[in-house]
């Protein structure tokens, strides 16, 4: 299936760092994973959009505790 292109959206706020890793999220709250390489986030995403028959928005969190979200830094979804 050929991938159409996303969108990206970001939290000026956020310092988006990924070497204190990131979460990585869909709208509804589904764990796609966590990283601390932006490669591999981004491969992470890219799979979830390749995969699914009707994806949602997924959104990566920076600096969050053990168990929460952190901070929003992007949004990802696919462009219309």
């Amino acid at each position: 299936m050929e991938l159409t292109r996303m969108e990206k959206i970001t939290n000026l706020d956020c310092f988006c760092d990924f070497s204190h890793g990131a979460v990585i999220k869909t709208e509804s709250g589904r764990s796609l994973g966590a990283t601390c390489d932006p490669k591999e986030a981004e491969e992470i995403i890219r799979r979830y959009f390749k995969s699914e028959f009707f994806p949602e928005p997924v959104h990566v969190f920076f600096g969050g505790e053990i168990g929460q979200s952190g901070t929003w830094g992007y949004t990802f979804r696919l462009a219309k």
